[in-house]
């Protein structure tokens, strides 16, 4: 009754002549049309969705029909209590009434005018507040194919989050914003029936503010968590469902255009080096080619500059189809010119705060001593709601649980801070944690000031760096990356540093640091004279170390005449651009360099010979492209880092051969297509070797006798080998890592031994039947085993009994395999089950729902059966099992043919493939397969994203 009568009332009797001509008479009529446009749109909007539930209440929806009765009686109270009719009557009777003065009744007329205007704006609210139900609804529906454990993300690197980590006091938030990304998607039916519609007069209510491309600025000072809350709402459930394409890049204090385009098209389309030697206008082309007639959602963290959103906005076609694009900014001014509604980032509440800091400090703790729990809640209500303070404090706090002194110093000088100076109070937390730094971590710290803003760190890169640099202090029977490693978990459990990305054995595989703590660390380093940065803003001068982070080689003869020998150790460059052709590179002011990193600029024509007179060099990145035959390296006496690689991928390097002769060498990068052959004499200190090529046209195998401490090894195999060509890999008894790749090759066959302590196993291209993994099976030690781009390659795979008996990580990607059978006995203490592109794979082995240690299955880009399959292992397994299944989707990828052979694996019932006639009849229908799956794995993504919208 009340939906039908308010109908009746908009269409009707709100736009009689009569009412229209009273409420112009008292200058009121304007506002009158423009509520009962907002009205009549709310009462379309609600007709819409009635229809919807009729038809589900037609198919048998019994939660549609609750839903429809419960909303239908809402409006009759609403209707029956502001009593629209009644006060319409009035209207007409003063209007009519002829006793009275006239300003008695101008006054009265005006009065029920006002009365009635401010009832029709409530039940515009209460019907407001009705869509707003319904829209929780829907998420409802949205959400719930996904159980409590099974999760959907982006790349299943997200789904390896650090352990530590911990998020307070966001789902209100979280909630808003994604309500304002998501209400097209969500109500996409209703505006369906809308759009088909022939009211003309809603077509821009349809049309207009819920699709047209909009901008949601989150603002906030930093420190705030405008990038965690950010980042939780980009990986969101429903944001992933309601997005074809998702990319996300940290813009930073200095944008960079190239960076940005790069970044973004990284998120949406494999991509290759040479895309840096496009010009930007290309890029962005190429940009937007990838979002037109897409509904996408970008992501900008960190913008500074309304310039730097000038500069890309261009890119983001308007689809009119409900695209979105969500910006972080600490500066109102900046977000104001992006959007009329940003989002404002509040403070967290003083229980949020409290709640953070004790479960940073006290962890598990049952009990805390009313001491502590005095002094840390003064402490954490002077924090003022800032996450950062928070936790930077609990890093400071937690490494002096028993010191009441820091604990009291903390109080004191946060209590001298201005109750409102946020911003000295942030820069007060950070001095606090930096001066209670033990002092063989303080050269560590300032040593991140080198890289730019926003910049995520490679570890192993990071510690070979400080293990150059000379930070680290000798620990008894502990290697100096080891001893790395511990100083670097000590700065992130102070929360001075950020996990950017774990590995999929848990370990941290790149790092970042918070823009504000980056101040803190080039302004130590600066202050101790040890850091120099050169970009546009900053003139190169004299210090320990260089960060040049500009487009050109900023290092002349001019800048550092007067510089003398003691004063520059390290040089660093950051520019992506930049280009250095065969002329002047160093000068005598840089003769004692321990650190030369020249791995992003692009030297073309080999490089200066002077590079081998530095030969106090410690670390050497350099990529190039030409001969490097005549470089002299073995005078670098002193080098333990040698990174040498191509920035061009047609233009293959040319390195001498004997670079594995430098006596203190402990890490070779080169390409895999350079041909190094291992020392004559024993070399003790070599641990990583990435890549050491092999070939048939060798005539000695390689004697791994000369390596002996090896941990690392990459072997890049081209030609045919005998089985027993890599039998000297059994002497390597300290090789914990060892990747195969296969190039051009009839067949690979696995070595006819292993080394003893081999924890992790990589294989890619070597197209081995199923059978061999028993070989691999009884490997005693290995934990993380790695099967890439048809590393094996059959329909059927059944372990033996008596494998894997260490394994915790199995990942495989791109396989062409059918079935599986397997049970537990086969994987006893597996955690980690990565499946990436197995297209032809229909189940997870129902047994492994009894293997009591698995935590996590990732499933990217298959079949929506492989999904039901991993999920029903949740329902099957043991009570009180960790287990969850992620589901990856939003990334596509088409597969990556490196070589251009066109090499496939045919779809074979039998395992065994014994004859190498047989194996380059596989091989050779590569091509064939792919043209066949291909289109498979794309119909399997859609199968999961209509999963995911029903």
């Amino acid at each position: 009754m009340g939906f039908d009568a308010l109908i009746k009332i908009v269409e009707q009797d709100l736009v009689k002549p009569e009412l229209l001509s009273i409420f112009d008479a008292v200058g009121m009529m304007e506002s009158l049309l423009e509520t009962i446009e907002l009205l009549s749109f709310n009462l379309c909007f609600l007709q819409a969705f009635f229809e919807e539930c009729k038809t589900k209440m037609n198919d048998g929806d019994l939660w549609a029909k609750l839903l429809y009765e419960d909303i239908r009686d809402k409006l009759a109270t609403s209707y029956e209590n502001y009593k629209i009719e009644y006060k319409l009557r009035k209207i007409y009777l003063g209007c009519n009434c002829i006793i009275g003065s006239k300003v008695y009744l101008g006054a009265t007329r005006k009065f029920g005018c006002k009365q009635l205007h401010q009832t029709l704006k409530k039940v515009v609210i209460d019907i407001e507040e009705v869509k707003e139900l319904i829209l929780a609804e829907k998420k409802r529906i949205a959400l719930e194919p996904e159980e409590e454990n099974i999760t959907v993300l982006d790349t299943y690197q997200n789904a390896l989050e650090p352990e530590n980590e911990v998020i307070v006091g966001f789902d209100s938030d979280i909630e808003k914003i994604i309500n304002r990304l998501s209400y097209s998607h969500l109500m996409r039916s209703i505006f369906t029936i809308l759009r088909n519609s022939n009211s003309k007069q809603f077509r821009k209510y349809v049309e207009n503010p819920e699709l047209k491309l909009q901008v949601t600025p989150l603002v906030g000072e930093g420190g705030i968590g405008k990038t965690t809350l950010a980042k939780r709402v980009y990986g969101h459930p429903i944001t992933i469902a309601c997005f074809q394409i998702r990319a996300w890049v940290v813009v930073s204090q200095v944008h960079n255009l190239k960076e940005m385009l790069i970044g973004l098209l990284r998120c949406i389309s494999p991509i290759t080096s040479e895309i840096y030697n496009i010009d930007d206008a290309q890029i962005a082309e190429q940009l937007c080619r990838s979002l037109m007639g897409r509904k996408y959602l970008i992501f900008l963290d960190d913008i500074w500059t309304t310039a730097a959103w000038d500069a890309i906005q261009g890119c983001f076609p308007d689809n009119c189809n409900g695209s979105q694009i969500l910006v972080t900014t600490r500066f109102t001014k900046v977000a104001k010119y992006l959007s009329t509604n940003p989002y404002h980032v509040k403070y967290q509440t003083f229980d949020d705060s409290w709640e953070l800091f004790s479960r940073k400090v006290f962890g598990q703790r049952q009990s805390v001593t009313w001491e502590d729990d005095l002094i840390g809640k003064r402490i954490v209500h002077l924090c003022s709601g800032l996450p950062l303070a928070v936790v930077v404090i609990a890093g400071l706090l937690v490494t002096a649980k028993e010191s009441l002194e820091i604990w009291r110093d903390v109080e004191k000088t946060l209590g001298g801070v201005d109750r409102y100076d946020n911003n000295n109070r942030v820069s007060k937390v950070l001095s606090l944690s930096y001066n209670y730094l033990p002092s063989h971590l303080k050269a560590c710290f300032h040593y991140f000031g080198v890289f730019p803003e926003d910049n995520v760190i490679p570890v192993k890169r990071l510690i070979n760096l400080w293990v150059a640099e000379g930070f680290l202090m000798q620990r008894k029977k502990m290697r100096l990356e080891a001893v790395a490693e511990g100083y670097l978990h000590d700065l992130i459990n102070r929360s001075l540093i950020q996990i950017n990305e774990l590995c999929i054995d848990g370990k941290v595989k790149s790092c970042k640091i918070h823009d504000r703590v980056h101040e803190v660390c080039v302004r130590e380093a600066i202050k101790e004279n040890a850091l120099c940065i050169i970009n546009d803003n900053h003139a190169p001068r004299a210090s320990h170390w260089l960060s040049c982070q500009t487009r050109h080689w900023p290092i002349t003869r001019a800048s550092y005449r007067n510089c003398t020998l003691d004063k520059i150790h390290s040089v660093l460059c950051f520019g992506k651009d930049v280009y250095h052709s065969k002329c002047k590179l160093l000068y005598p002011c840089m003769k004692l360099l321990r650190v030369l990193d020249l791995s992003l600029v692009k030297c073309s024509q080999g490089m200066p010979s002077e590079i081998t007179d530095l030969v106090h060099l410690k670390y050497l990145a350099l990529s190039t492209i030409g001969s490097l035959y005549k470089l002299r390296f073995l005078k670098l006496k002193n080098l333990l880092t040698l990174i040498v690689t191509s920035w061009m991928e047609k233009c293959p390097l040319h390195l001498p051969c004997d670079i594995l002769g430098l006596q203190q060498l402990r890490h070779l990068h080169v390409d895999k297509r350079c041909s190094q052959y291992l020392p004559c004499l024993v070399k003790k200190n070599l641990q990583t070797l990435h890549w050491l090529k092999i070939a048939s046209s060798y005539n000695e195998k390689p004697n791994f006798r000369m390596v002996p401490n090896l941990k690392e090894l990459g072997i890049y195999i081209e030609g045919q080998l005998e089985p027993s060509y890599l039998e000297g890999l059994v002497y390597l008894h300290r090789l914990e890592k060892l990747k195969f790749e296969v190039g051009r090759i009839e067949q690979f066959c696995l070595p006819t031994g292993f080394p003893p302590n081999l924890k992790k196993l990589t294989l890619r291209y070597t197209y081995l039947p199923w059978k061999e993994m028993d070989t691999i099976g009884k490997l005693r030690h290995l934990e993380v085993l790695k099967l890439k781009d048809f590393a094996f390659c059959g329909s059927k795979w059944e372990p033996s009994k008596r494998g894997f008996r260490e394994l915790k990580t199995l990942l495989i990607s791109r396989s062409n395999l059918k079935h599986w059978h397997s049970s537990s006995n086969h994987f006893p203490v597996l955690e980690h089950l990565v499946l990436r592109y197995c297209w032809e794979l229909k189940e997870v082995p129902p047994t492994f729902s009894n293997i009591g240690t698995l935590k996590l299955i990732v499933l990217e880009c298959c079949y929506s059966s492989l999904v039901t399959s991993a999920d029903k292992l949740l329902f099957k397994g043991k009570a009180g099992s960790p287990l969850r299944v992620c589901k990856v989707g939003t990334k596509v990828e088409l597969p990556i043919i490196e070589r251009s052979e066109g090499e496939s694996v045919e779809s074979s019932e039998e395992e065994s493939i014994e004859s190498s006639k047989q194996r380059l009849k596989a091989r050779k229908s590569v091509m064939k397969y792919m043209k066949k799956k291909v289109p498979k794995s794309m119909n399997a993504l859609k199968e999961l994203t209509e999963e995911r919208r029903k």
